[in-house]
């Protein structure tokens, strides 16, 4: 169903001009999640509620609240941050969710400070290789990535000082038997889909009481009942993304101005297209971003 012309309180019309999956959107039920998929958009403002404080013809990029993957969505205004001159849309659909959860984990629930030490598990991920650009550009002295041998070079690329095989038992066992050093061990990869628990693997490798913490953004189920309970440690995390666009704005200045998210692979908004992407996105074998272009067609120039 296309969203109406007129967005209520608080609302933006945008005319999507790119979108990006997360596995969210195939693991969510539609009933939960509504019929179109989609949470990151890039676009512009069609339409706006009074005072939202964007207006007609504004390039922004945030959370969808009616599904991305379309020629046209709804946004809460307060989701949405202006892009930067000469950012590419399929770049802007790219970062909202990958990098503000990291950014949360890291920052908000990690306490990283300048000079701290990252360790990044699921590092070729969209969430794991935006953390580690997120790491280095906030001054971390160290950012280990966590990943397959093949795909060490594009992780340390988006900032890893190093990076560790997961298929290498001596060279894990190796990362486990060190002095326990790291402030903030970011788990991108547990109950990923392929039967994953690094949960033990996290408490042998982080720093000690107060110099440590250990965030997930996924788990068991006894994790995530700790987690909306708020049963769970200060220092041990399981999280939410909390949705705004003055972090996303926060995070474009950290990493420059102009940050260059990897894409993994984009996609036509077609039948075709969305039924590729979403193939892609269920292989697990994504590195980065998959992104749906949509171009100027009748509905909107």
């Amino acid at each position: 169903p296309a969203p109406a012309a007129a967005p209520s309180a608080g609302k933006v019309l945008l005319r999507v001009r790119a979108a990006a999956l997360n596995p969210v959107d195939y693991k969510l039920p539609k009933l939960i999640g509504g019929p179109v998929a989609g949470l990151d958009v890039a676009g512009v403002v069609e339409a706006a509620a009074p005072g939202v404080g964007l207006a007609v013809g504004d390039r922004v990029f945030g959370f969808a609240s009616s599904g991305s993957v379309a020629e046209r969505c709804v946004a809460d205004a307060g989701k949405l941050a202006k892009m930067p001159d000469g950012m590419p849309f399929e770049a802007a659909a790219a970062m909202p969710t990958a990098h503000l959860t990291s950014f949360q984990a890291l920052v908000t629930h990690g306490g990283l400070k300048a000079g701290g030490k990252v360790l990044v598990i699921g590092a070729s991920g969209g969430c794991g290789l935006a953390a580690c650009a997120i790491a280095k550009a906030f001054g971390a002295e160290e950012v280990v990535g966590v990943c397959s041998a093949k795909n060490a070079a594009l992780v340390m690329g988006q900032g890893a000082t190093r990076c560790v095989d997961y298929n290498d038992a001596a060279a894990m066992a190796e990362l486990e038997s060190g002095e326990k050093r790291f402030n903030v061990v970011y788990d991108a990869a547990t109950a990923s889909g392929g039967g994953e628990d690094y949960t033990a693997f996290c408490e042998r490798v982080v720093a000690g009481p107060g110099e440590g913490r250990v965030v997930a953004i996924n788990g068991g189920a006894v994790a995530w009942i700790k987690a909306l309970t708020g049963l769970q440690r200060e220092d041990r995390k399981l999280i939410l993304t909390r949705q705004n666009g003055p972090e996303l704005t926060q995070i474009v200045e950290l990493l420059g101005g102009l940050p260059e998210p990897v894409i993994d692979s984009t996609y036509a908004l077609t039948a075709e297209g969305v039924k590729e992407a979403v193939a892609r996105q269920k292989s697990r074998r994504a590195h980065g971003k998959i992104v749906f272009v949509v171009e100027d067609g009748p509905w909107g120039s």
